[in-house]
C-alpha cells in the first residue's frame, strides 16, 4: 500500500512538473517573433524575386511567370511576365490596400486580397507577408511532428474582418523558425487551403523554401506549385511602391 501511495505521489509530481514547465516553455517563446522570423524566411523584405506559378485543375494546366519586388512596411510590387494575355499586368500592395492594372488599360483599380492569381490556388494576399501585428493574434497551441520533424503549431486568429483568412494554423520548425506548412480557414471554420513547403535551397543569403504547393481544399484536384526561380536581397526605391509608378510603367 505504501509503495502504491509513493508511486501515485511521484506520478502526480511528474505531471505537475510537466504541466508547469511546458507552460513556462511556451510562455518563454514569443509567438509573434516566431511568426515574424518564419515570414522573413519565406518572403523576405527588401528583395527581388522571379517566380513561376503552375496550376493543375481537373486535368487543365496553366503557368504564370512573375517578378515580385518587396520592401519594408508591407509594400510589394508584382508584374506578370507570362503568359501573353497577362503580360503587362501589375499589382501593388500597400499595407492592407491592394491595387492592380489590366494588361490593356492604364487604369489602376483597387482589388481584394482574397482575389486569386489567375486561376491558381494562390490568392493575392499569399504573395506577401502575414501582418500579425495588425491583423492576427498568434498563439502557440501545440508541438507536433510534420514529415518526421518537430514543429511548433501556431494558431493565428483574425482580429478584424479585413484579414484575408479567419484563422491560420502555421507550423514552424523550432530550431531555426523555418516555415513547414500552413492551413487557411474561412469564417465558418472550413479548411480552405493547405500550403506545404516542398523543397528548399540557399537564396538571398539564407536557406529558404523555393517550392511551395498550395492545395485547394474546396475544389477537388486543384493545386498550384510556386517555384522561386531566383531571389536576391535588394533595396527597392520608394517610387516603385506608388500608384503613379504602376501607370508610368504602362
Amino acid at each position: 500500500m505504501m509503495h502504491r501511495t509513493r508511486f501515485h505521489l511521484r506520478l502526480i509530481g511528474a505531471t505537475i512538473y510537466f504541466v508547469v514547465h511546458a507552460g513556462t516553455l511556451f510562455a518563454a517563446e514569443n509567438p509573434r517573433e516566431i511568426m515574424r522570423r518564419a515570414e522573413e524566411i519565406r518572403a523576405p523584405q527588401s528583395s527581388e524575386m522571379r517566380v513561376k506559378l503552375d496550376t493543375m485543375n481537373t486535368g487543365k494546366s496553366s503557368t504564370y511567370t512573375m517578378k515580385v519586388l518587396a520592401s519594408t512596411g508591407r509594400r510589394s510590387y508584382s508584374e506578370f511576365i507570362a503568359p501573353a494575355e497577362e503580360r503587362g499586368r501589375r499589382m501593388l500592395a500597400l499595407g492592407r490596400n491592394y491595387f492592380s492594372t489590366l494588361p490593356d488599360s492604364k487604369r489602376v483599380v483597387p482589388i481584394s486580397r482574397r482575389e486569386l492569381i489567375g486561376n491558381s490556388a494562390f490568392a493575392v494576399a499569399d504573395l506577401f507577408q502575414i501582418d500579425t501585428e495588425k491583423e492576427y493574434e498568434p498563439k502557440i497551441i501545440s508541438r507536433e511532428t510534420i514529415e518526421k520533424e518537430p514543429a511548433i503549431k501556431l494558431e493565428l486568429t483574425a482580429i478584424n474582418d479585413e484579414a484575408p483568412y479567419a484563422k491560420i494554423h502555421y507550423y514552424v520548425r523550432p530550431a531555426d523558425s523555418f516555415p513547414v506548412m500552413a492551413q487557411f480557414y474561412g469564417i465558418s471554420g472550413k479548411l480552405l487551403k493547405t500550403l506545404t513547403m516542398t523543397s528548399k535551397r540557399e537564396m538571398a543569403g539564407a536557406v529558404r523554401p523555393d517550392k511551395l504547393r498550395m492545395d485547394d481544399n474546396v475544389t477537388a484536384g486543384k493545386f498550384s506549385i510556386w517555384n522561386t526561380l531566383s531571389m536576391t536581397k535588394k533595396i527597392i526605391p520608394d517610387r516603385v511602391f506608388t500608384r503613379e509608378y504602376l501607370q508610368t510603367q504602362l
